[in-house]
């Protein structure tokens, strides 16, 4: 044991970047291990998000507490990074439609969780909904005009370079092999790529290993019973500018959500939705471009790197909007991308919580959508919890 370091982040992805950041620019000695060759390359989940940011309607606060507090927050420091450091973004806002009645009294109910939440958001009618998109069809609307999208690439890559500039130290090509108390920290043994190992020591570990966050946590205490179960989700993919029908003008468009149930309890889906994506113009602006994607269609994963393969039939996108995006055919739709959410066995919200009572290892497990838009904020409560940590 060669080393010993105050704070090891297990995973560069945007919430481990992110953290790495807040905790890097609070004075932290701050070591980085991801096992993808570089930031955002390899498969990963964070290159691969449909670039979202979340206006915070979704989630109640009676269960998920993490989710309806951090994700609005998330929604403010998000666009104010971007401002400053150059992050491509569009604040688009979000129509979530209803198709009839029945979906209208749905909205409702949302419509007041965003009220709870302190999310700007307007019920409008399918009148005004056509005014503000004219090829969507709806009979009432939410607008939420704090909804947007963003580069997460260019996000991770930022929040990369603002860590390491303040000291933080990544190692790439690197995985965790084992994990062992010692003293009043751990034992840390890495692998690299060629098979070598190393072993150093830390005071706090933090594990932000996204779909593998379970796995790390296991390596700490083994007794853990948190289990990812990883979600393949397929997106296609349509050209706006093909047809008139299809010129949607740049915002997200979502279906009301829906509820369904399984033997782990009660969940929802916010649906298939269309989503705008960004383009570079020669002057280095960031318009909406002409590729808009429909998604996700989500099923169980194999494993947890199950990337390629087959997606579903164009058919059954195509059926998932057609209610509201009438103009949409089925033959304009194209394969865009798949991630694998990491969602966390018989949970809604997230976990952030120390693994035992000897606080050496602080899990982030089953970071899920609005994952992205909550990370900043979430980095900002690991800072916290870290800090109440060194009073204890």
């Amino acid at each position: 044991m060669t080393a010993e370091v105050d704070i090891t982040i297990v995973g560069a992805g945007v919430i481990g970047c992110a953290v790495a950041r807040e905790l890097a620019q609070a004075g932290r000695e701050i070591f980085v291990i991801e096992k993808n060759s570089g930031i955002t390359r390899g498969e990963n989940q964070s290159s691969r998000n449909s670039g979202v940011i979340h206006a915070g309607l979704y989630y109640d606060r009676s269960r998920r507490p993490l989710k309806a507090g951090l994700c609005a927050e998330g929604n403010t420091l998000l666009y104010r990074f971007c401002e400053q450091h150059g992050v491509p973004f569009r604040q688009t806002g979000k129509l979530v439609v209803a198709a009839n009645n029945e979906e209208t009294a749905v909205l409702e109910t949302y419509r007041a969780r965003a009220i709870e939440n302190g999310v700007p958001v307007q019920l409008v009618t399918g009148v005004r909904a056509a005014e503000l998109e004219p090829c969507v069809r709806a009979a009432a609307a939410l607008r939420l005009p704090t909804s947007g999208i963003i580069n997460p690439t260019v996000l991770v890559h930022k929040l990369h370079l603002l860590a390491a500039e303040n000291g933080a130290q990544f190692l790439t090509s690197t995985q965790v092999a084992g994990i062992k108390a010692h003293n009043e920290g751990l034992a840390v043994e890495i692998e690299y790529r060629d098979g070598a190992r190393d072993t150093f020591l830390t005071k706090l570990l933090i594990n932000a290993a996204g779909l593998y966050a379970d796995e790390v946590a296991r390596l700490v205490q083994p007794a853990s019973a948190y289990q990812i179960d990883p979600v393949r989700s397929e997106t296609m993919k349509f050209y706006r500018t093909k047809r008139e029908d299809l010129m949607l003008q740049g915002m997200n468009v979502y279906p009301t959500p829906r509820q369904f149930i399984t033997p782990q309890g009660t969940y929802f889906s916010v649906g298939v939705h269309l989503t705008p994506t960004l383009t570079i113009d020669n002057k280095g602006n960031s318009p909406i471009g002409p590729e808009v994607t429909v998604g996700p269609l989500s099923r169980p994963a194999q494993h947890k790197d199950e990337y390629g393969g087959a997606y579903q039939p164009q058919e059954v996108f195509f059926n998932q909007v057609r209610s509201f995006f009438p103009g949409l055919q089925e033959g304009d739709l194209m394969p865009h991308q798949t991630g694998i959410q990491a969602r966390l066995a018989g949970y809604q919200d997230w976990v952030i919580e120390f693994s035992d009572d000897e606080r050496r290892c602080l899990n982030l497990l089953g970071i899920d959508s609005p994952g992205l838009t909550g990370s900043l904020a979430i980095a900002r409560h690991v800072n916290e919890l870290v800090k109440i940590q060194d009073l204890a």
